[in-house]
């Protein structure tokens, strides 16, 4: 018993509404290599030069030929998916949470509270929403 501070009960493993339908999820599935790489070369193109995107549009064709790096890494992650829960999470918390040594709130888990909000009408939610993200966006300026 810990201390006294919990009742015996609070202690025990008790699965919540949560953990209580993980069993009738799907598997997480392994996207295409092709799907990952076109996200990518979107996710780059607004922060980086049309030069460097031009590269890095070679080096990702490099990587994705057949019989290359790309689709033997991607086997291995199809072979991962079929001998675990979740190909993922594993690697998702040791590395996001365990191996990263700055800040995980603002690194990892970016969050924000905020009192209740009652809006009157949909343009009410635009113009908070507006506000918010331009609060987020001035604090990341500033730490940039």
């Amino acid at each position: 018993r810990p201390y006294g501070l919990l009742k015996a009960s609070a202690v025990g493993k008790i699965p919540g509404r949560f953990q209580l339908h993980q069993e009738a999820l799907p598997p997480l599935p392994v996207p295409p290599l092709q799907q990952t790489l076109d996200r990518y070369l979107l996710a780059l193109q607004p922060i980086i030069s049309e030069e460097e995107l031009s590269h890095t549009q070679e080096l990702v064709a490099e990587f994705c030929k057949p019989g290359g790096v790309g689709e033997r890494l991607q086997k291995g992650l199809e072979r991962r998916a079929k001998k675990t829960e979740n190909w993922l999470s594993d690697w998702w918390l040791k590395t996001a949470y365990l191996e990263y040594r700055l800040p995980v709130v603002v690194h990892s888990s970016p969050g924000v509270v905020l009192p209740k909000q009652d809006f009157l009408d949909r343009q009410g939610q635009l113009r908070f929403a507006a506000k918010l993200i331009e609060g987020i966006l001035d604090f990341k300026a500033m730490i940039d």
